[in-house]
């Protein structure tokens, strides 16, 4: 992350610790979902995804996710039933959320690529539930419904993150700190337009 200032590490320590609050609160939601009826566990997943997309929206700068995602995660570490791992986890989160941009150098930040990292992260999700819900214990059913929920959770709560984003955005949360839209190139001059 070039050119960090404090005021951008301090908003993402704020949108890392709601996130943490956020992930504490799920851990026992999915854990409960888990053991009544599992699977449904991977529509709870994409609560995870929140608070990187929401610093990506908001600040369009590499890296924030990844930061965003391990702060959450250690905030949470203590007070759920993963421990630490939930760092790990995050970690790992804000890390496929960072790859989407990263392909592009992170200069553009439209809503096509956020779904795209979405959809990536269903498919890690998706493949990791089937393992661990036990593939062998669900009949064709209960298998569609779990890989069907792990894939449509991220890109779901990736999008409520983006509209969470816009709405901060409209507060003045941001200013001075995010980087500029990439204004679109005209098919006509060549130029950029607003």
């Amino acid at each position: 992350m070039k050119n960090t200032s404090t005021r951008l590490l301090l908003s993402c320590a704020a949108i890392g610790v709601a996130g943490g609050l956020l992930f504490i609160v799920n851990s026992y939601i999915g854990g409960t979902v888990n053991a009544v009826i599992p699977v449904l566990y991977g529509l709870t997943l994409g609560v995870y995804f929140v608070p990187g997309a929401i610093a990506q929206a908001l600040y369009r700068r590499g890296g924030v996710a990844l930061l965003v995602g391990v702060l959450s995660g250690l905030v949470s570490a203590a007070f759920q039933p993963l421990g630490f791992l939930a760092a790990l986890i995050a970690l790992g989160i804000g890390a496929v959320q960072e790859l989407p941009f990263l392909v592009f150098r992170y200069r553009v930040w439209p809503v096509w690529l956020f779904v795209a990292g979405g959809a990536l992260s269903g498919v890690i999700l998706a493949v990791g539930m089937y393992r661990l819900v036990g593939a062998n214990d669900l009949d064709g059913v209960g298998t569609t419904i779990l890989l069907v929920g792990s894939l449509a959770s991220p890109i779901v709560f990736t999008l409520l993150a983006l509209a969470l984003a816009k709405a901060l955005a409209a507060t003045g949360v941001a200013r001075g700190v995010a980087r500029p839209a990439r204004p679109a190139r005209s098919a006509h001059t060549g130029r950029g337009r607003a």
